[in-house]
């Protein structure tokens, strides 16, 4: 059952987008497919936009991110799918994941 649930979240498709600053700093966005485009309420007065401009480059499956997270400074995930994929990975605890609304969120630093 646990390989079967791995090679499902494995097929998952999230969508990836690289930005990189004017200082060179690469900055990697992830969020799940189901989420491009959807308003995330934080509280009555309060929602977070799940923005094509940030989030939609192109859709890939989980287990093809690697390589993108490689040349990432910053990652900024946003997910039940492409979060509990980076935690099962061991690249994410329980412990970093804070929710917007209701959906799991992670920013990761990777190189200073």
């Amino acid at each position: 059952m646990r390989q079967f649930l791995e090679e499902l979240m494995a097929s998952t498709k999230v969508w990836i987008k690289i930005h990189r600053s004017k200082t060179g700093e690469v900055v990697v966005a992830i969020c799940d497919e189901n989420l491009l485009g959807k308003k995330l309420k934080v509280n009555d007065t309060f929602s977070v936009e799940v923005s094509r401009a940030f989030y939609g480059g192109f859709l890939v499956r989980c287990d093809d991110i690697d390589k993108y997270l490689e040349q990432a400074g910053i990652v900024n995930v946003l997910g039940e799918s492409i979060t509990s994929y980076l935690i099962r990975k061991g690249l994410v605890s329980e412990g970093a994941v804070m929710r917007i609304g209701e959906v799991p969120h992670v920013q990761l630093f990777l190189k200073i």
